[in-house]
């Protein structure tokens, strides 16, 4: 799963590329805006991240069955960081083509709180992710979002099992 998950992250890196993308050593404007999103979010800057992101902004996840917006996003990362109070987003890579930027992200931190249904546990984990964001008039209107959790999961000491047969 971890392997696959790696694998959707970079043929979206790849085709971002090929589509006729920005690749150089000086970053967009909209890749400086997420670079400044992904420090606000680690900052519980919530009015910087306001500014960056549409209240209409429609986040997605991969595979398309949840769709959710600004107010979501600011409640998962309450409780996301109620667990992981420490987390550090480390940018890896920034792809740029028109109004879209690809990042590659490793997470690091501490689990200090509970998450997911697994006790904290003290444990330093890290993890990685791909975000694929679209922007509209300087901030982010839609994103799309893969992050390792099997990894983390696994790091939290959780089980991958099958169902059980009925």
């Amino acid at each position: 799963m971890a392997r696959r998950s790696r694998a959707v992250m970079w043929v979206g890196m790849w085709l971002l590329i090929l589509s006729g993308a920005v690749v150089s050593g000086a970053d967009t404007p909209n890749e400086k805006a997420v670079r400044e999103l992904f420090a606000a979010i680690d900052a519980g800057k919530v009015e910087r991240i306001r500014e960056l992101v549409r209240e209409d902004v429609a986040l997605r996840s991969v595979d398309g069955t949840q769709s959710f917006n600004r107010d979501t996003l600011l409640q998962a990362m309450r409780e996301f960081y109620a667990a992981f109070p420490d987390n550090k987003h480390v940018i890896g890579k920034t792809v740029a083509a028109g109004d879209l930027v690809a990042v590659m992200v490793t997470c690091h931190a501490t689990s200090r709180g509970p998450y997911e249904g697994a006790a904290p546990t003290g444990r330093k984990v890290t993890f990685g992710g791909m975000s694929i964001l679209r922007f509209e008039n300087g901030r982010v209107r839609e994103w799309w979002a893969l992050d390792d959790n099997l990894t983390l999961m696994q790091q939290l000491g959780m089980e991958l099992k099958p169902r059980s047969q009925k």
